[in-house]
């Protein structure tokens, strides 16, 4: 626990020193460094625990009402913090060169390493808080720390109301989370996230499936499930790319995380939970892979692509609280192996895919898919890059999103003795998965060729080159973590075993052996991803060997003897005849402007998918605007009678609350 304590101390001071006035290079490398130490001290403290070690405990006196101010580390949160701080690290290395233009200029690098700073310590904070106060000191921390990493670029006005979007949402989570907590530490009389657990777990009921629906609404607003999700795609488009890879990898996996917390505080959900996070998660990854198809801003795609595979871990942990539901140990395995396994591999290549997003922006001055093309010939380590994450996130072998899905998938077709009704309402479930790997491919396809491949767009995405080592070490490293993990996916079980263990602890009968047979079933993924990793590299170095065995020739053209780069298949066509079959659950927006005259010079097609959650709540607040003044209108503010009426329902609501609340009066 003193390295843990260590570890927020040179997160702190390094915040502190990146403020110094120094020059920006010198604020850049104290906070790689103090994040680095941090890392290392973080690490000797969560490798005892996921090896099997003793959990850690400490407390610290305060005064009252907040009591003693207790920390534990289990195998849950050293899990989170196993991969939490080194990705916060690579993604500081990140901006070193993504941000290397502001180096030499007035603006202050330093405040934006400070806050990436903050934002590691939120982790150490969050993960081993076993107070309800240190737990929400630093929920708020990540909370503004990535507000203001957001809004970098603020003297843009998308980017300043991309900003307070995300501000109003997750504090909107807050509340509810705060509301939750209230509950708990009025029947507990304690601070303790152990003391909520004891009381959840003794208070089955009404009281109990509140407090779940308020936590499950906090977190689902920190991890951006559908429906509140509209400040995602937002954020991701305005943030820097490396603040776009930290929140959808590793920040807003903090909601993941406190939703697991509290089902294994809980001890043995209610049936209706796992059955309502597993239709939650499935309508959440249908609806996010679904907007995908027809983004054409690179970064808002895969802005959506985390609401989908966040709804895919969730699909998981609804298998493994249906498990703990039954008492069945396997199920119950299955389930949060799965969920926790996704989540980890979701980090990894979703912070690859921004690294390279970020490296298109860098080069290209954009990432507006119909403005690019051919980058391939001219950022071929980027492409790579792009390519590697795309085949992961679309659950393909050989690559890491593939293990942690076909968990998900053997939970989903389960051969456990569990009720017909049940059975087919899982496969519903899993052919619903099954639709959204398939849409997952479609969009990474998609974006892939028409960014790659093909002919520039543009004049800029014909005059790129590829980006600096700084920002193409974290890409590289993150997509080494994506091919190990699909090739050697029994070390993901290694790290989630302990958690999986804490969540079996309450089932009768559950023996360990759950988790000796997931091992084996993922040596064998991995005996055959390693096969197919053999066989590409072994066909790729006989084609090297051979050397070039055709000719180049432009591509045929249709009769065409001169075609240019707009002869080409663009985003929106590419996925035109799939968006007009769904075109009901999707809002498309089409500007235009027909040719004139013989020789025209702007004729324009653009098509464009908003956001159907965010342009409904715009198109509600505008009608409650105007009702507001209508009532205004009607109601005559110079009538006593009514304000003596608005003050008699005042009084007998109040005493309603009282009446319901029960209890003498003291």
């Amino acid at each position: 626990m003193n390295a843990l304590l260590a570890a927020q101390w040179a997160l702190v001071l390094g915040a502190v020193a990146c403020l110094l006035p120094v020059a920006n290079t010198v604020r850049a490398l104290l906070g790689v460094a103090s994040q680095a130490v941090a890392m290392v001290l973080v690490g000797f403290a969560v490798v005892p625990v996921l090896a099997g070690g003793p959990v850690l405990a400490g407390s610290l006196p305060w005064a009252h009402p907040v009591g003693t101010l207790s920390v534990r580390l289990d195998g849950l949160g050293a899990f989170f913090l196993a991969w939490s701080l080194p990705m916060t690290l690579l993604g500081s290395v990140y901006a070193a060169g993504y941000l290397r233009r502001h180096f030499d200029t007035p603006r202050h690098v330093g405040v934006h390493y400070a806050l990436l700073n903050m934002t590691a310590l939120s982790f150490v904070l969050i993960y081993s808080a076993d107070h309800a106060l240190v737990f929400l000191l630093g929920w708020e921390i990540a909370a503004l720390a990535a507000w203001l990493l957001v809004i970098w670029d603020y003297s843009n006005q998308k980017v300043r109301f991309a900003g307070f979007n995300y501000l109003v949402s997750t504090h909107i989570g807050l509340i509810f989370l705060v509301a939750a907590f209230m509950i708990l530490y009025t029947h507990s009389a304690s601070w303790d996230l152990g003391s909520f657990g004891q009381w959840l777990r003794a208070h089955p009921g009404s009281e109990r499936n509140l407090v779940f629906l308020l936590l499950l609404t906090s977190f689902a607003l920190k991890s951006a499930f559908f429906p509140v999700h509209s400040w995602l795609p937002r954020a991701h488009a305005a943030a820097p790319a490396h603040v776009s890879a930290l929140m959808s990898g590793v920040i807003h996996k903090a909601g993941l995380y406190a939703l697991v917390r509290f089902v294994l505080l809980m001890g043995r959900p209610d049936e209706w939970m796992g059955w309502f996070l597993l239709g939650f998660g499935a309508l959440s990854a249908v609806i996010g892979a679904l907007y995908t198809v027809n983004q054409r801003d690179l970064k808002r795609l895969l802005g959506y692509s985390s609401t989908e595979n966040v709804g895919i871990a969730a699909m998981g942990l609804g298998v493994g609280c249906l498990g703990l539901a039954w008492g069945n140990a396997t199920l119950a395995a299955l389930g949060f192996a799965g969920g926790l396994m996704h989540v980890l591999n979701h980090a990894f290549f979703k912070c690859q895919l921004f690294y390279a997003a970020g490296a298109v922006y860098q080069a290209a001055h954009g990432v507006d898919m119909e403005r690019l093309g051919g980058l391939a010939r001219l950022m071929p380590w980027t492409a790579l890059g792009f390519l590697v994450g795309g085949v992961a996130i679309s659950a393909l072998p050989p690559f890491n999103g593939f293990a942690s899905e076909f968990l998900v998938y053997s939970g989903l077709f389960t051969d456990q003795p569990v009720p017909v009704w049940a059975k087919v309402a899982l496969a519903a479930a899993g052919a619903a998965l099954a639709f959204v790997g398939a849409l997952s491919a479609l969009s990474i396809t998609r974006a892939f060729g028409v960014v790659f491949l093909g002919s520039p767009r543009s004049p800029d995405a014909g005059q790129v080159h590829e980006v600096g080592w700084f920002m193409r070490l974290p890409l590289l490293l993150h997509g080494a973590g994506v091919l190990l993990l699909g090739v050697a996916p029994a070390l993901g079980l290694v790290l989630v075993e302990p958690t999986v263990a804490l969540a079996l602890a309450g089932v009768p009968g559950a023996t360990g052996q759950e988790l000796a047979g997931l091992g084996a079933t993922l040596g064998r993924i991995g005996a055959v991803s390693a096969l197919l990793v053999g066989s590409v590299a072994l066909v790729w170095w006989w084609r090297q060997a051979a050397g070039p065995v055709s000719q180049r020739h432009v591509t045929w053209g249709c009769g065409y003897t001169a075609p240019n780069a707009r002869m080409q298949y663009t985003g929106s066509s590419f996925s035109w005849d799939f968006s007009q079959r769904f075109r009901s659950l999707m809002v498309l927006l089409n500007r235009q402007k027909a040719p004139d005259g013989y020789f025209p010079q702007d004729a324009y097609v653009v098509t464009d998918c908003v956001d159907a959650v965010e342009r409904r709540l715009y198109n509600v607040i505008g009608h409650g605007d105007s009702s507001a003044k209508d009532v205004s209108r009607w109601l005559r503010e110079d009538d006593p009678r009514i304000a003596f009426a608005a003050g008699l329902v005042a009084l007998v609501a109040m005493a309603g609350l009282v009446v319901l609340a029960g209890g003498p009066l003291r």
